[in-house]
C-alpha cells in the first residue's frame, strides 16, 4: 500500500525535485470573499492582487508568492508553509504525505511537462476550491469566525475568548470581520466577479471544482454561481460541493434536486465529522449527529451523486470515539458501496493546542494503541480504499512519533495543556457545553490543569492574516523510535509494553 504510493513518488515527483508538489501550479483554493488564496488547505493563504485581477483574472491563482513557491521546489528547496508534507515524509521513506495524494490525481505526462515550464509563467487550473463567503450555521471548535458567521456571532456577543499562553490562540480574539470587507454575502465583490469572468474558459478545462464554505447551500453567491455552471455546460468537470448536513430540509432538498439538473461530469458531495454521537456534537457545535446522518443517506439515496467522502479533521478529542465513528462509517459503505462515504483524514495543525499530539502520554498511548488496534482488525478489509488505509496508519504513525504538531510554536506541552483548558473553559459557558461529562476519560487530567487567571484580557480584533511563511523550512525536532521501542518517553502507562530508553534526533534537512 505504502510502498506502491512511494514508488509513484520516487518515479514522478522525486525525478523532478525531492520538494516537488503538482498542486503548486494545478490546484488553488481560492477564497473569493477576502481575496486570498493558497494551493492547498495546508499553507497560510495570502492575499490576492486587486489590481492583477482587473486585466488577468487567472492572478487569482497566479500569485507572486506562489510563483516563488513553484520555483524553490524546482530547485529542490522544501518551502516552509509546506511544512505539514515535509514533517510527515520526515517520518520515513514509507510515510506518505498530501503532496503524493495531491499531486497523484495528475497525469504523469501534465506533472512532467511542469519541469519545462518557467517558473513565473501563468498556469491554468485543473483542480480548484472555492469559497464565496463565511455564512455558516456552525461554530466548530477547531474553526474560528474568519470562516464561520456563527463564531463571529460569539465573538461579537461575548467578546474575545482569553487568558491563553501561547501564540495559537489569535484566532479566538478575532470577530473575523477582515473576511467580509464587501459585506455580508459578499454582493458587489470582485473577486468572485474575477472568478466568474474567468469561467467560461476555465470551466472546458477544469477536471474539478469544490465549493466549500462556510456552509455553501446557505451563501447567496453559492446558488448564484450554479446558475453559472447551468449555463456552460462542463462535460469535463467532476463538481463537489461542502455541506455539513445540518442546515434546513429545504436545502437539502435544493442540493439534491441541483444534482439532477446540472450538466457536469460528475458530482461528488464532501462533508465533516470525525467522532461519535455527543462527542461530535460537543466538537462540531451546532451538529446533531442523529441529523447528520440521515442526511448524509438521504444524499446518497435521493441525490444523482458519483460518491460522497466524509472529512475527519483529527483533533486530539476526537480520538476518544475515532473508531467507533469509522465503523458506524464502515456500516454505511458495506450497505451502500465501497465510495458511499469515503473517509478522508486530515490531521489538524492549527490551533496547536487542540492538535492530536497535545494529550497527556498515557492517554495518547491508550488512544494510540485503541487505533492501531481497530486498524489491524480491518487492514484487509475490502471496503477500505488504499488512500483511506494509508492515511489511517500515517496518523498512527503520526501520533507515534511526531512530538511537535506545528513548528511555528511553543514547545511546552504544558503551555498547550493550558490553552486547551482554557479555552473548553469559555467553550462550554458560551456553548452551554459540559467537557468532562462529554469526556469522562479525560476528566481527571483535565481537571489537574491550572488556567492562570491573572493573564491580562485582550480585546477583540478583526484577525487580519498578516503572516505568511516564504522561506525555506526549517526541520524541527521529532520523537524517533527503534524498532521495538515504546512510543512515548516517561509514560507510567499502565499498557502491555516493557518501558525502554528514548531519544531525540535532529532531522536532516
Amino acid at each position: 500500500m505504502s510502498n506502491e504510493l512511494a514508488e509513484w513518488r520516487d518515479e514522478h515527483l522525486n525525478t523532478i525535485s525531492k520538494s516537488f508538489c503538482a498542486a503548486k501550479w494545478y490546484n488553488a483554493s481560492l477564497h473569493l470573499g477576502h481575496g486570498f488564496t493558497n494551493s492547498c488547505h495546508l499553507p497560510l493563504p495570502h492575499p490576492i492582487d486587486l489590481e492583477a485581477i482587473k486585466t488577468n483574472p487567472s492572478a487569482l491563482h497566479n500569485t507572486d508568492h506562489k510563483k516563488i513557491a513553484r520555483k524553490m521546489m524546482l530547485e529542490g528547496t522544501r518551502p516552509a508553509e509546506c511544512s505539514y508534507c515535509w514533517k510527515v515524509e520526515d517520518i520515513g521513506p514509507e510515510v506518505i504525505a498530501d503532496r503524493i495524494y495531491k499531486s497523484r490525481i495528475y497525469t504523469p505526462k501534465e506533472i512532467s511537462d511542469l519541469k519545462d515550464v518557467p517558473w513565473d509563467a501563468d498556469i491554468n487550473l485543473k483542480t480548484v476550491e472555492i469559497s464565496f463567503d463565511r455564512t455558516c450555521n456552525f461554530a466548530c471548535s477547531y474553526c474560528n469566525s474568519g470562516y464561520s458567521t456563527t463564531w463571529g456571532k460569539d465573538i461579537e456577543d461575548n467578546g474575545a475568548y482569553q487568558k491563553f499562553k501561547t501564540s495559537s490562540a489569535g484566532a479566538y480574539y478575532a470577530d473575523g470581520s477582515w473576511a467580509e470587507p464587501f459585506g455580508k454575502n459578499s454582493k458587489d465583490n470582485p473577486y468572485v466577479d474575477a472568478f466568474i469572468k474567468w469561467w467560461p474558459e476555465l470551466s472546458q478545462e477544469l477536471q474539478e471544482l469544490r465549493i466549500t464554505g462556510g456552509e455553501p447551500s446557505a451563501s447567496f453567491n453559492f446558488w448564484n454561481f450554479l446558475d453559472q455552471v447551468k449555463k456552460y455546460p462542463s462535460p469535463k468537470l467532476t463538481m463537489a460541493v461542502n455541506s455539513n448536513l445540518g442546515v434546513k430540509d429545504k436545502l437539502i432538498d435544493k442540493l439534491i434536486k441541483t444534482t439532477h439538473e446540472i450538466d457536469v461530469k460528475a458530482f461528488d458531495l464532501y462533508t465533516s465529522n470525525e467522532s461519535m454521537g455527543a462527542h461530535a456534537e460537543y466538537i462540531r457545535d451546532g451538529l446533531e449527529y442523529d441529523i447528520w446522518r440521515s442526511n448524509l443517506v438521504r444524499i446518497i439515496e435521493e441525490a444523482k451523486i458519483n460518491q460522497v467522502i466524509c472529512m475527519m479533521t483529527i483533533n486530539s478529542l476526537c480520538l476518544v470515539s475515532i473508531t467507533e465513528f469509522m465503523d458506524d462509517m464502515l456500516e454505511l459503505k458495506a450497505k451502500y458501496g465501497w465510495n458511499k462515504p469515503l473517509i478522508d483524514l486530515n490531521i489538524l495543525r492549527w490551533p496547536a493546542f487542540m492538535s492530536p499530539l497535545n494529550l497527556p502520554d498515557n492517554i495518547k498511548a491508550e488512544l494510540h494503541l485503541k487505533l492501531k488496534t481497530w486498524f489491524e482488525k480491518n487492514e484487509s478489509n475490502d471496503l477500505l480504499a488504499v488512500h483511506e488505509k494509508s492515511q489511517i496508519q500515517r496518523l498512527i504513525d503520526y501520533i507515534e512519533v511526531v512530538e511537535q504538531g506545528h513548528v511555528k510554536t511553543e514547545e511546552s506541552k504544558d503551555l498547550h495543556f493550558h490553552d486547551f483548558k482554557s479555552f473548553y473553559e469559555q467553550y462550554d459557558v458560551r456553548r452551554g457545553k459540559n467537557f468532562t461529562e462529554t469526556f469522562p476519560q479525560l476528566k481527571e487530567w483535565y481537571d489537574a490543569i491550572e488556567v492562570d487567571s491573572t493573564i491580562e484580557d485582550v480585546a477583540v480584533t478583526s484577525g487580519t492574516i498578516t503572516h505568511f511563511e516564504v522561506e525555506e523550512y526549517e526541520p524541527d525536532v521529532v520523537v524517533k523510535k527503534e524498532k521495538g521501542m515504546p512510543t512515548w518517553k516517561d509514560t507510567e502507562s499502565k499498557l502491555s509494553v516493557d518501558k525502554k530508553k528514548w531519544h531525540k534526533v535532529n532531522l536532516p534537512k
